[in-house]
């Protein structure tokens, strides 16, 4: 890649840009803390009129990520000048455009603080987004079908005129995508997101009905729908020993729907979309929220755009029948999550060694690794972190640093083994080993992204500062030794603390608590005081010994607050 921008650029016009570059990148630094309220809402629900619909494709997303996007990346050259900087140490990767000085997302049209900022109950976490399920008593009339497809459905109101789009299982999978699908909508719920209503339902297939004037497509051509092409959607799919069907329900958004939201850069008909997507840390860091769910097929056309009644656009996450062991009505093949699709770092390999090389995916037979049909191929021990990839290339997902990584993998150590097994369990798995198996592997699976990513970087958080007479306090969380990745004895934090521009008050002083305590004056002044806070965790054969966490605690007339917190890579 740089052999290729010399040749094309002389070699002091080279230089003079990337000197340009870094001095523009000096230029826009900002202050690592404010005295003022840290942003914690992004106002981005302003009413708008409503936009048109946005166009949804299929299969456009996955051809344009795997092959344009791979071509345009050499030639934007603010990527290439960054990759750069970053190769000889002048220069850090791109940072989130969308966090505050706490280092963490706002909440938004995009994102909400649930389970890792206020822990929910386990009902809560059971419940997830659900308010209503479908009347399974009463008649389901279907107001719109699909026959054709790998996952055939109709979309049904109930007794209660609540509207549902049905799903069911493959064939030969039982109880594998629709338990899949609501597992995986309960375990981004709880993380944050704005999903749909899931649930598992078991309906009477007498007692749905097809209503006037649906109208199916079937080779190509529009013709009315009728009971009989209801009797085959549901010809194949599992029942219950009562002879009723097995379905995914998922009901209907509040709102009007506009289409997906796109991965990568704004909506322009939106005027609150101001930040490119690709560099939102909600987006970046579901990258280790899907590692953990090995949720493959996170792309633009399984997301959703609302416009509320509030007069702005909501984003959503959705379809997670590609999640855990299910490939839609199929299994997972061993490649997803290993590697792309189309992959040109592996394929130029076995180029070069005329097939020699076989990569770890190529020789697995997936029915080995099947214990349960409805569980699929979903595994613990083959699963890699820190280089697992979505089955098409996903800017945001590219573009993750540390810290994105850091903020998505305290996402998923939030989850306790309870948490996983009442999720779980609203999977409805009728084998209660196939159940364990799955609570399992979700399991080991979190422990390992805990483990690879709390390593790279110095994994405290949490920070609370208080003040007791001339005793000032912090505390904080270490989610290293809290989630048992380390131990805590030989876990030692010693810290620098000093006034921004002003006197020391612990020169490297050492904590074996998480709690620090030290004598500091209040504010002789009005102005606000800023204490600076240079924090190294100490932990035996731990690389990331030594990586540093910047806080500054700011005390006014108010009392003390965080101000800012900087990690270092």
């Amino acid at each position: 890649m740089i052999d290729t921008i010399t040749a094309r650029f002389p070699g002091y016009l080279l230089s003079a840009l990337f000197a340009a570059g870094l001095l523009v990148a000096g230029c826009a630094s900002t202050s690592p803390y404010t005295t003022g309220p840290v942003k914690t809402f992004d106002p981005d629900t302003t009413r708008i009129e409503q936009p048109e619909e946005a166009p949804q494709y299929q299969y456009w997303d996955r051809i344009d990520n795997t092959i344009f996007h791979q071509i345009e990346k050499p030639l934007d050259l603010n990527r290439v000048f960054r990759f750069m900087g970053e190769t000889i140490g002048v220069s850090g990767p791109k940072q989130a455009d969308n966090v505050n000085r706490l280092d963490e997302p706002p909440e938004s049209s995009w994102y909400t603080y649930r389970h890792y900022y206020n822990p929910m109950t386990i009902e809560g976490i059971a419940n997830g987004p659900n308010t209503v399920e479908p009347d399974t008593e009463g008649l389901w009339t279907i107001f719109s079908a699909k026959l054709e497809g790998a996952n055939p459905g109709f979309f049904a109101e109930d007794a209660n005129g609540n509207r549902f789009l049905i799903k069911f299982d493959g064939p030969n999978y039982p109880e594998l995508t629709t338990s899949a699908e609501v597992i995986g909508t309960k375990i981004f719920y709880a993380a944050g997101y704005y999903v749909p209503e899931s649930t598992i339902t078991y309906f009477d297939p007498e007692n749905v009905r097809v209503g006037d004037g649906v109208m199916v497509e079937e080779f190509g051509k529009e013709r009315p729908m009728t009971q009989e092409d209801y009797r085959s959607i549901i010809s194949g799919v599992p029942r219950n020993e009562d002879g009723r069907v097995r379905a995914l329900a998922s009901k209907f958004v509040d709102g009007v729907p506009l289409g997906p939201w796109y991965l990568e850069g704004t909506r322009s008909d939106d005027p609150n979309d101001r930040v490119n997507h690709e560099h939102r840390r909600e987006i970046r860091g579901m990258r280790i929220i899907s590692s953990w769910l090995n949720d493959t097929d996170r792309r633009d056309a399984n997301t959703l755009s609302v416009y509320t009644d509030g007069g702005y656009i909501r984003h959503l996450v959705q379809d997670f029948g590609n999640t855990l062991g299910a490939n839609g009505a199929v299994i997972h093949s061993p490649i997803h999550g290993q590697a792309y699709m189309i992959d040109p770092r592996y394929m130029v390999a076995s180029a070069f060694t005329l097939g020699m090389v076989v990569h770890p995916w190529e020789d697995v037979d997936p029915d080995e690794f099947i214990p349960h049909p409805s569980v699929g191929y979903f595994r613990a021990d083959s699963f890699r972190p820190g280089s697992w990839v979505s089955v098409h290339p996903i800017p945001a997902f590219e573009n993750m640093t540390l810290r994105d990584a850091f903020w998505g993998a305290k996402q998923v150590m939030s989850f306790s083994d309870e948490d996983i097994r009442a999720i779980v369990e609203t999977g409805r798995l009728s084998n209660e080993d196939a159940e364990e198996y799955l609570v399992q592997t979700l399991i080991e699976r979190r422990d390992k992204i805990g483990d690879h990513w709390f390593r790279k970087i110095n994994p405290i958080d949490k920070f609370k500062a208080s003040r007791r007479g001339d005793q000032v306090m912090l505390r904080f969380t270490d989610l290293g030794t809290d989630n048992d990745i380390f131990e805590r004895e030989g876990t030692t934090y010693s810290y620098l603390l000093q006034a921004e521009d002003g006197p020391v008050y612990a020169d490297e002083k050492s904590s074996g608590e998480p709690l620090f305590t030290d004598t500091v004056p209040p504010p002789a002044s009005a102005e606000p005081q800023v204490l600076r806070y240079e924090i190294v965790t100490n932990r035996k054969h731990v690389k990331t010994s030594g990586k540093k966490v910047v806080v500054y605690v700011v005390e006014d007339g108010s009392g003390l607050r965080i101000g800012g917190i900087d990690r270092e890579e």
